[in-house]
């Protein structure tokens, strides 16, 4: 629990906003503004993955008038709609449009906006969508870290899916290893055969896609992740000297230029890939009023016949069904004090178990609770995660020298993130 002998004044707090900009250095706000003019539409999601690839398509905003009335739009399994990661436009809340003639991408508000542009123009297309069998691709993809690559280099990935880019992490420098840490969630997609990760080292920005910054790619089949689990495996990285298309997880690959060193440079990554059949609506109608009127009693026949991932699976299942009919407060309460009942005699163990109750209000939490925290911290953290300070005031994993210098950017860093909470409440 954290407690502080006085509060922070509101001018503290706008003066500490202020110090801001000078805090984050000018190499974070170069970070910033990079993100922010980043989009070059040749790099948008619709190219192939090589270092010159360039894309035809273009990018409106729904904010203007008439620019959707140039959207033609005909009933066909062939239109794709889908959103495109932040991370290629430089700009959050935007989509895209597939047609016969083309790509259109376009940006919104917010989320939400998005996303109820994206359905109602997926029911234009396909109208039945809700009375039909239907099968839904979804992919899930960690990617997670590297090593046995040249130190003081900073690096980034390219996410394809079957040669078509969809996402790109962050750059990050190499010390020990390189850690991204970094999650991509992929819903409605085409049928997807291969993932493939292509790993490139930061160069002049100018010649950012030159032959030199190409390290080389993993590729995964997509068989090689479906299922209801999680994979998670450290992947050989195939160099440009190598076979292309055979990344995969292959010891006997040769490492550096041309095999001259014996490690191969390796990437961790966690993925699942699901292609879930989707029945038509009405036939889910009696067991949503079954889950309505039973949940108490389907909890605690299952509770303890089941596993922790399950009942993760499970809390999360009923939470969105519940919430998306207006139960999910019942729901939650209901749940909450059949606990509180259950650990009367072993009230330390209250909310602490790995329960189907602590699983429902960690989901809650994630679901509602998402949209505020992206917009009272997001940007200030992921400035934060761009920049080049450093907070690390381990002794151990850092020069004295350098101790006191590190705990003052981290005291920094915590007054800011509070005073963006604090400033959050409107």
């Amino acid at each position: 629990m954290l407690t502080c002998s006085e509060p922070i004044r509101p001018d503290t707090c706008f003066l500490l906003l202020l110090l801001l900009q000078g805090f984050l250095s000018r190499r974070l706000k170069q970070s910033l503004r990079r993100t922010r003019s980043q989009p070059k539409l040749s790099r948008h999601c619709s190219i192939k993955a090589n270092p010159t690839g360039t894309a035809d398509t273009s990018q409106e905003s729904l904010l203007s008038t008439g620019c959707v009335s140039s959207l033609e739009l005909r009933m066909d399994q062939s239109v794709i709609i889908k959103p495109v990661h932040s991370s290629l436009l430089g700009q959050d809340y935007c989509f895209e449009v597939t047609t016969t003639t083309g790509t259109k991408c376009f940006s919104c508000r917010s989320a939400a906006e998005r996303d109820k542009w994206m359905e109602n123009l997926r029911r234009a297309v396909h109208p039945n969508k809700d009375n039909s069998r239907r099968l839904e691709n979804v992919l899930t993809v960690w990617v997670i870290e590297a090593k046995d690559l040249p130190a003081k280099k900073r690096y980034f990935c390219e996410l394809c899916l079957d040669d078509n880019l969809y996402a790109r992490t962050s750059c990050k420098l190499k010390t020990d290893n390189i850690f991204w840490g970094e999650r991509f969630d992929f819903s409605s997609l085409p049928p997807v055969a291969s993932i493939t990760l292509h790993l490139y080292k930061d160069t002049d920005r100018k010649r950012k896609k030159d032959k030199s910054s190409y390290v080389g790619l993993v590729n995964i089949p997509a068989a090689a992740v479906s299922g209801r689990q999680l994979v998670e495996k450290w992947y050989s990285v195939s160099t440009p000297s190598t076979l292309r298309g055979t990344g995969g997880s292959r010891p006997d690959l040769p490492g550096g230029q041309g095999g001259a060193s014996s490690s191969v440079p390796t990437v961790r990554v966690k993925a699942r890939y699901q292609s879930i059949v989707i029945l038509p609506m009405e036939q889910y109608k009696e067991f949503a009023e079954y889950i309505s009127a039973n949940y108490l009693l389907l909890c605690s026949t299952l509770e303890a016949s089941i596993s922790l991932r399950a009942k993760e699976e499970l809390a999360a299942a009923l939470v969105h069904i519940l919430h998306s009919t207006g139960k999910a407060k019942d729901f939650l309460t209901d749940l909450m004090m059949a606990e509180v009942d259950r650990c009367r005699d072993n009230d330390q163990l209250i909310f602490r178990e790995n329960t189907l109750a602590t699983k429902s209000i960690e989901e809650y939490l994630k679901l509602i609770g998402q949209k505020y925290l992206q917009d009272a911290l997001g940007e200030f953290i992921k400035a934060l995660y761009e920049s080049d300070e450093n907070c690390e005031v381990d002794p151990s994993r850092c020069a004295a020298a350098d101790l006191a210098e590190h705990q003052a950017n981290l005291r920094m860093c915590c007054e800011l993130a509070f005073c963006k909470i604090l400033d959050s409440y409107r």
